[in-house]
């Protein structure tokens, strides 16, 4: 029998199957790790927006901010009429080329926040008590404190961050005590 040497036509279509069933799934475990990322940049970002807000609200001050009830909730932002919507850029993927068509990705994502002003206990840590002989003094009894003898000098926030990510809703909450 003579050699043959070369590949024949079946080993040939064999090859090819397999080669389109890795490309398939090397394009699946891209699009996942694509996905990740976005999901992650905008988990950041979110942080980044909270941390804004809250160092906002901080600045002006204790006295400053303004509570509004909003379905038995106690709402520091967004104020009546506001939507507290933000809007993230990202730029980016590590390429010189950022020409249309080059792979260059710019995607936008909308974040919805509210901040609740934190429920506070009669006896809470945050509440100093202003008592004075003549305040003690005149007490209804040794145990009451009443309202006009305590000063507030610290009040917990609760900024909720809320973005879609495909068909479903991601959030974030982070707390700060504003002085």
């Amino acid at each position: 029998m003579k050699k043959k040497s070369g590949f024949g036509l079946m080993e040939v279509m064999v090859a090819a199957v397999v080669l389109a069933f890795l490309i398939v799934g090397l394009n699946i475990l891209q699009k996942g790790n694509r996905e990740s990322v976005l999901r992650v940049r905008a988990r950041d970002a979110a942080n980044i927006v909270a941390q804004h807000i809250l160092d906002s609200l901080s600045s002006v001050g204790l006295n400053s901010l303004v509570e509004h009830t909003v379905n038995g909730d106690k709402i520091v932002f967004p104020e009546p009429g506001e939507d507290g919507k933000f809007t993230y850029y990202f730029d980016g993927k590590p390429q010189l080329d950022k020409s249309p068509g080059s792979g260059y990705m710019k995607s936008k994502v909308e974040y919805t926040v509210q901040v609740k002003l934190l429920d506070e206990a009669p006896d809470d840590v945050r509440s100093a008590i202003d008592s004075t002989d003549f305040t003690r003094a005149n007490r209804v009894s040794s145990q009451v404190i009443e309202d006009r003898e305590k000063n507030t000098f610290a009040k917990g926030l609760e900024a909720t961050i809320s973005w879609g990510f495909k068909s479903s809703t991601q959030s974030i909450t982070m707390a700060k005590v504003v002085r």
